[in-house]
């Protein structure tokens, strides 16, 4: 099983807790810096850019701007209503904020998209599911 991977702006303290709040009771999904090196070309061989965005990768596919909003918000059991008006308020809000505080233009893209094999090959080690193997003990035979 492949994790989720939530690519956020880890430049900002709100931004890593909101991160955090959206990724720390799940096992599924980890969030990674936009500006990781994986995630940079990640992002090169996705895009033929690297576009700053709220992104997530699940399974074979990469949602992007408020496709990312509705399935974290989903994930975390927010209502459909509520999740369709933070939705909007994203898509209406995302450009000014980014320049206010990131600094940055976010990328003008939105939805969802198929993860190409080339993108994949370099998010391979971040979504590899590490479990502790659980080893039996000597049983006794009565």
């Amino acid at each position: 099983m492949k994790k989720s991977l939530l690519v956020y702006d880890g430049s900002n303290s709100l931004f890593r807790a909101a991160a955090e709040a959206a990724t720390h009771r799940s096992d599924e999904v980890v969030a990674v810096r936009w500006d990781a090196k994986p995630i940079q070309a990640f992002l090169e061989a996705q895009f033929d850019a690297r576009p700053f965005a709220f992104i997530l990768v699940e399974d074979d596919s990469v949602h992007v701007g408020k496709e990312t909003i509705g399935r974290i918000l989903s994930r975390m059991g927010l209502s459909d209503p509520l999740i369709d008006g933070l939705k909007r308020t994203y898509a209406a809000g995302s450009v000014p904020f980014g320049r206010l505080v990131h600094g940055r233009t976010v990328a003008d893209l939105d939805g969802t998209f198929p993860l190409s094999s080339e993108a994949a090959t370099h998010l391979a080690d971040l979504r590899q599911v590490r479990e502790i193997p659980v080893k039996e003990g000597p049983t006794e035979e009565s």
